[in-house]
């Protein structure tokens, strides 16, 4: 069999060869539709592979768990319990905002924001490129999952679905170059976008006035202008409010409620004009 690179071709010439085969492949895969199925059935037979890579872990946390004194099971009940009884208390007085934000939005004549579906979804694995910043979650089309889909944990929006398989799928985290997000300022519903600078920066905010009404500590939540993500959910908090010295544009900065670097179990969630389906 004639191999492509023998051992008298030149260095230069087999480094320009596998550019040009990178190159033809790269073009393919963006504008040939065949290919995003292939890479779909490739994901999926990958697939176990991030379960394989994920069971080292689970088995530490299970014998760690095994592993607790009746003493420190008694400490950890006790603190669970006290934890119940004060978010007891924080869902009375969420029932309570509840009704009064229904009853607002009745004289509004607005209609009543449902309940979204959601479901629970753990991380099996983290990208580890220093440009991009995704994760692979464990679930996937045959859950009903979706590409744009939110993901979300218990301090805010951390992305949003990018790429699914059969089992398995990849989300996209707020953080990441790629990433844009409607918001609005809590205090005031001033909109504007958030985009992402990379994970060990914060987010920045585009389409300002000059003379926006935004301070350090404001509260940024979803607006739902996109259609894609529900509205109200926190985004992030603004860090720093500044000026550009050559156009006196402002230069926002904003920190992400989410704690992205500590992703372990999220949610995803199904808006109004996604029907939440199972495989069936």
């Amino acid at each position: 069999m004639k191999l492509l690179f023998s051992k008298q071709s030149p260095l230069s010439v087999q480094l320009f060869i596998a550019l040009v085969l990178a190159l033809v492949l790269l073009g393919l895969d963006i504008s040939y539709q065949p290919f995003k199925t292939v890479r779909y059935y490739l994901d999926t037979l990958i697939s176990p592979l991030y379960y394989i890579s994920n069971s080292p872990r689970v088995t530490a946390d299970k014998l760690y768990e095994m592993s607790k004194s009746r003493d420190e099971l008694a400490i950890e009940k006790s603190k669970l319990t006290e934890e119940l009884l004060s978010k007891k208390s924080d869902l009375l007085l969420l029932e309570h905002l509840r009704h009064e934000n229904n009853r607002l939005r009745e004289l509004l004549g607005s209609p009543l924001r449902h309940d979204e579906h959601k479901m629970a979804a753990q991380v099996l694995l983290a990208d580890t490129d220093p440009y991009v910043y995704q994760i692979v979650l464990n679930k996937g089309k045959s859950d009903g999952v979706y590409v744009g889909q939110p993901v979300v944990d218990g301090k805010g929006i951390v992305g949003q679905i990018y790429e699914i398989a059969q089992t398995t799928s990849r989300a996209i985290l707020v953080c990441d170059y790629q990433h844009a997000i409607p918001v609005q300022v809590l205090r005031n519903d001033i909109a504007m976008v958030a985009v992402g600078n990379g994970c060990s920066n914060e987010l920045t905010l585009d389409f300002l006035p000059n003379n926006v009404d935004i301070k350090v500590g404001d509260i940024l939540v979803t607006s739902g202008l996109d259609g894609r993500f529900p509205e109200g959910y926190p985004v992030a908090i603004v860090s720093s409010v500044k000026l550009d010295i050559n156009d006196s544009t402002p230069v926002i900065s904003a920190t992400p409620t989410a704690d992205l670097k500590r992703l372990r179990y999220l949610l995803l969630l199904w808006g109004e004009g996604e029907k939440k389906d199972n495989g069936s």
